[in-house]
């Protein structure tokens, strides 16, 4: 998910949006991996119990000690984070899998936290020891770069026949946010505080409302302390997403719901994005994020972006870099936007850049247009021209480059 950045350059403006790991990776060891088709929730899951806040850290207490001792091996322990891995394993005890990406962020938000890019693990099994779930949750940690503090909740269980069931729940703590209402009257002024736990060099509060294009409200940044406030002036359901331009460049740092007059869902429910369906019948994953990209514009009644030759090279670089280092953002060692293209001696007047990775092309769309800065970048209208690249890992995971140009 993305950040809006305004850069100036050489008799240039030139605007990028942040990256995000659209869907960050959820894994499973003994059990059938979750997928985008998998359904909303599994059968008798429990509905959905919000928060009246969302807010972090929220230390969590009192854990058992085998399920302290996993934690411990993954990051602090965090009770939003427990609650929703607690989740995972009800549903696996009623022969479910665990949430996959985008339900796992949703239900993130239910419990009250507002980080980005949540990661899913479990593993089952008969006759797993402590010292073999260490070992395994140790495997699952060590693919993950982790960027600012990392933070993690751990549930465990024991079906009668002796399968053991752990799930675990991870994020990358960037930020900290004080108290914001899930809840709120239509009309009624919200004031965001947040606090950068990494050095940032800028930050802006972006809202996605029931209805319209995603904007970006005043907010302030200074010595780490992040403030806005903005009013929820529609009825339904409004995601504030918080960008910071951080090592690697913009990324969301904190997300959070806010239902005006109205009552939360009790339930998930999964929404395919505006041109999903056009990837169908491509010849390839550069050829499929393309369609949905200029499917989504002209459902918005936007002109296609014309692809680029010279921007899908450039996009292209960059996502194997970013498969490289296993790190979604704009910076992974070989510069930012702006001076990716001042290298290639590309010139442009507005340029934008979105960045992402999930399981599928499709995966990376839906978390693209959920997030509103990078939403605002696709249906940005000053852009005409795109670069797309869409490279695969050996676990088949996608990492996706759009780089877009006036």
């Amino acid at each position: 998910m993305r950040l809006w950045w305004a850069k100036a350059a050489v008799g240039a403006a030139l605007t990028f949006a942040g990256a995000a790991a659209a869907e960050p990776p959820a894994a499973t060891a003994g059990a059938p991996a979750a997928t985008a088709g998998a359904p909303a929730a599994a059968a008798g899951a429990p509905a959905l119990t919000w928060e009246a806040t969302t807010r972090s850290p929220q230390p969590a207490a009192g854990l058992a000690p085998e399920v302290a001792a996993l934690a411990a091996r993954c990051g602090s322990a965090d009770a939003a984070l427990a609650a929703v891995a607690r989740r995972n394993v009800e549903r696996q005890l009623q022969g479910g899998d665990i949430m996959p990406p985008d339900e796992l962020a949703f239900a993130l938000r239910a419990a009250g936290a507002p980080h980005a890019w949540p990661r899913g693990w479990s593993i089952t099994g008969r006759g797993l020891g402590q010292a073999d779930l260490e070992a395994r949750i140790d495997g699952w940690l060590s693919g993950w770069t982790t960027l600012g503090a990392r933070r993690c909740g751990v549930s465990q269980a024991r079906k009668p026949d002796g399968t053991t069931i752990v799930a675990a729940v991870g994020v990358d703590a960037l930020a900290d946010l004080s108290p914001l209402p899930i809840t709120a009257r239509v009309g009624q002024w919200v004031t965001l505080e947040g606090t950068m736990r990494v050095p940032a060099s800028e930050a802006k509060v972006v809202l996605l409302g029931p209805r319209g294009a995603p904007k970006t409200v005043v907010s302030s940044l200074s010595g780490g302390r992040l403030r806005s406030s903005f009013a929820v002036d529609q009825p339904g359901s409004w995601l504030v997403q918080v960008l910071a331009t951080v090592s690697t460049g913009p990324r969301p740092v904190l997300e959070a719901m806010i239902f005006a007059g109205s009552a939360p869902p009790r339930r998930f429910v999964r929404a395919t994005a505006p041109g999903e369906e056009a990837a169908k019948g491509a010849q390839d994953d550069e050829g499929a994020m393309l369609r949905m990209m200029n499917a989504a514009r002209a459902s918005e009644k936007l002109p296609a972006l014309a692809r680029d030759a010279a921007l899908t090279a450039l996009a292209r670089a960059h996502s194997e870099e970013m498969l490289k280092a296993k790190l979604v953002g704009h910076d992974v060692g070989s510069g930012d936007p702006a001076v990716r293209l001042k290298a290639a001696g590309y010139k442009v007047t507005i340029a934008g850049e979105n960045v992402a990775s999930s399981s599928t092309p499709e995966g990376a769309h839906r978390a693209i247009w959920a997030s509103p800065s990078h939403r605002g970048n696709l249906l940005d209208r000053r852009y005409s021209r795109t670069g797309v690249a869409v490279v695969r890992d050996a676990s088949g995971r996608v990492w996706v480059t759009q780089l877009f140009a006036g």
